[in-house]
């Protein structure tokens, strides 16, 4: 004899069975899921790097595209610091056909400058151009006045340029200074005050006071710059009356 099954348990199988086709139906497995799309359409390397800032050596950036260009394809480079050999930090330029173009970047002072490339308006990318300091290979050390007399509020206004034999120096060099009088034993007599730094034009300033009134006869004026290649002097002097 054949036991009968109720009538709500037979509907709620129907039910759950329903749910779980629906369920499978409506949700795409994992392993068909499309993948997300990574811009691939510009790379940017820095193939020039670790250059002095001395306003003459070029960085070198490579934007490398991943087409084949149409004949009026741009990219556009920007900086945001130094010029390009444009003299503008915005560079437009011609995608090249051998799928890699270069541009270049010089500036004047130490420090990381941020590269961009776009292409079609959309596509972009960023890289770090490393500038180091351009330091000077010569000091010309030039004091407003040849000859001081023996007070202690004499003083004279020291200016010396820093230059290089190629491109200019660095801005914001410091350029450390002291005195020796003309002697065998030497020694200071004066003192410097407000030391600036180097400017644009690789020139700054420095004030000397003299201390010492008893002294008669030349005091060298001395100057240095440490440097990545050793020290760089400049010297120049002043006759005490």
């Amino acid at each position: 004899m054949k036991t009968a099954v109720p009538k709500s348990t037979t509907r709620l199988f129907l039910a759950l069975a329903c749910l779980l086709i629906i369920n499978s139906c409506s949700k795409e497995p994992d392993e068909l899921k499309s993948p997300e799309q990574v811009d691939s359409s510009i790379g940017l390397i820095v193939t020039k790097n670790n250059i002095p800032s001395d306003n003459y050596t070029f960085g070198e950036i490579s934007a490398i595209t991943k087409f084949r260009p149409n004949a009026n394809d741009i990219i556009v480079f920007k900086s945001d610091k130094g010029v390009f050999s444009n003299n503008s930090n915005t560079y437009s330029v011609n995608v090249s056909s051998n799928d890699t173009t270069r541009a270049f970047l010089k500036y004047n002072k130490s420090d990381i400058v941020r590269v961009t490339a776009t292409i079609y308006n959309k596509y972009s990318k960023e890289v770090f151009v490393n500038f180091q300091t351009s330091f000077p290979t010569q000091i010309l050390v030039s004091p407003d006045s040849s000859t001081l007399q023996p007070l202690f509020t004499s003083k004279c206004l020291i200016k010396s340029t820093l230059t290089r034999q190629i491109g200019s120096v660095s801005e914001g060099l410091l350029t450390n200074y002291y005195d020796s009088v003309a002697t065998s034993s030497g020694g200071s007599i004066g003192t410097f005050l407000n030391n600036t730094y180097s400017n644009s034009q690789g020139q700054t300033t420095v004030e000397y006071w003299l201390q010492d009134t008893t002294y008669h006869g030349f005091v060298f004026i001395k100057s240095y710059i440490d440097t990545d290649t050793g020290r760089v002097t400049g010297v120049n002097k002043i006759y005490i009356q």
